[in-house]
């Protein structure tokens, strides 16, 4: 810890006496990368023990630490490579539990835990295939700048005493599929005016199917599924999705309208994220979805926060929300909400039946400006949207997206890898978007919006200054 040490001598430890430890504030990460390899620990310690008596607090270095990480003069990183020079070549390397090997078009290590995905060479893949956590830096034999940035990243855990690390290893078709847009019910709670998938089915994804397609995505190197419904929490058989999650290497997204996400459910999620719906204030969001739903949205907001998920959101814009986006920025600030996705309903469902709530292109345009964060899912350059996504309906079908259930590529049952086989690719320059100089950034924007395989979304086209009809 002498690289930290020295950072910290100008402080005097009376400014940290006055100091609680912080028992919320990255509590896992510190018992982890200070606890686990303090050269005391291996006498006992009741802080960390796994049931520490009641009011126990940690030693003094860990407040230290703990308030030194929270007021900035440390960053995760000193701790981490702190580890690493403690250790020296007797250091064992495991890739962390957060992390991920994918075999994709090029060799990748994906961090679920930030969705962050680094490509890497083969001698690099290669190299962490063997950080296994039984091996040591000094019979690895690693370059030391390439292994100090994936320590400092958090890609690579340091250890002093072995833990066996088990991957899921496979080969991706070209193109990849990264990305699942699992439909798991058409149960609802609620009546959204805007609603594409119009009235409530009670259809459930199979449980029997549930492990089948988990392993096959993995097993292609997927990287994110995208949970959705109708409402999600309503699923029949969602605790056992819940319970599986951590069984992959996979980031999973719970898209949920928030009225149901009680403090014990939130507590008890396995998900990296929650996106919530939040459609406006409370006028704005209670004029689609219903009186009484904007403050239970809000309080499933807070608990989601509080427990540590990371929070995004969803708004759809309607004739009753447009002056409201000044107002939301502030709620999203306040949240520390990490994305903001805007967009503009598709004519689909219940929304064909509420033509009141339509808005022009050209002004939808500019609140979409209002978003932030926004997660990459599945378009790629010089490809229209869909690249590396499909779609899973309640009944075990796969289709392009929840928006083309009738455009069936096949079934679970005849497994993931035949269907993605069967996927139309269309590239930009086969559209009505060839030529344009924005067509990478939008990727040709919705198919469905667009009217057609190869039209124009006019949402999109008035996002980035196109006129739809050039």
């Amino acid at each position: 810890m002498a690289s930290i040490i020295n950072k910290l001598k100008p402080l005097s430890t009376n400014e940290f006496a006055s100091e609680a430890f912080d028992s919320s504030y990255l509590e896992s990460f510190l018992r982890f990368n200070v606890c686990q390899t303090c050269p005391f620990h291996i006498d006992g310690c009741d802080f960390t023990s796994g049931n520490p008596p009641e009011n126990c607090s940690p030693c003094g270095g860990l407040i230290v630490l703990s308030q030194a990480l929270k007021d900035g003069r440390l960053d995760v990183q000193d701790v981490r490579l702190a580890n690493l020079g403690d250790l020296g070549s007797k250091a064992i390397l495991a890739l962390s539990k957060t992390a991920a090997l994918k075999q994709l078009e090029n060799p990748h290590i994906y961090d679920l835990q930030h969705d962050e995905l680094y490509e890497v060479n083969d001698d690099g893949f290669d190299f962490l295939k063997n950080c296994n956590g039984t091996k040591t830096m000094e019979q690895l034999s690693p370059e030391k700048e390439f292994i100090e940035f994936c320590v400092s990243e958090g890609l690579l855990d340091v250890l002093n005493e072995t833990s066996q690390r088990d991957f899921i290893l496979g080969k991706s078709p070209n193109p990849s599929l990264r990305y699942l847009e699992w439909l798991v019910t058409l149960r609802c709670n609620l009546k959204c005016s805007h609603c594409y998938l119009g009235d409530q089915k009670l259809i459930d994804f199979p449980e029997g199917l549930i492990s089948i397609t988990l392993d096959e995505f993995s097993l292609m190197q997927g990287l994110r599924i995208l949970v959705s419904g109708g409402e999600p929490i309503l699923y029949s058989h969602f605790g056992v999705l819940n319970e599986l999650i951590p069984d992959y290497p996979v980031r999973f997204v719970l898209l949920s309208n928030g009225t149901l996400l009680e403090d014990r459910l939130v507590q008890s999620l396995n998900f990296h994220e929650v996106q919530i719906s939040l459609d406006g204030t409370k006028s704005g969001h209670e004029m689609i979805r219903g009186t009484g739903t904007y403050y239970k949205v809000l309080r499933a907001m807070e608990r989601i926060r509080n427990a540590g998920i990371d929070l995004s959101v969803a708004t759809m814009i309607h004739a009753g929300n447009l002056k409201e986006f000044d107002e939301m920025s502030k709620v999203m600030e306040n949240f520390g909400v990490r994305e903001w996705n805007i967009d503009y309903p598709c004519a689909r469902g219940r929304f064909e039946v509420h033509p009141e709530l339509s808005v022009a292109p050209q002004e939808a345009a500019k609140l979409m400006q209002y978003g932030f964060g926004a997660s990459y899912h599945g378009s790629s350059a010089g490809w229209t949207c869909g690249r590396h996504l499909v779609g899973i309906l309640p009944d075990g079908k796969i289709c392009r997206c929840g928006l083309f259930p009738d455009k069936v590529l096949g079934s679970i049952e005849e497994g993931l890898a035949k269907a993605w086989d069967r996927v139309h690719h269309i590239p930009i320059e086969a559209t009505k978007c060839k030529g344009c100089d924005r067509s990478d950034d939008c990727g040709g924007g919705c198919r469905y919006r667009a009217g057609g395989p190869l039209e124009r979304d006019p949402v999109m086209c008035a996002l980035y200054g196109q006129s739809e009809f050039k």
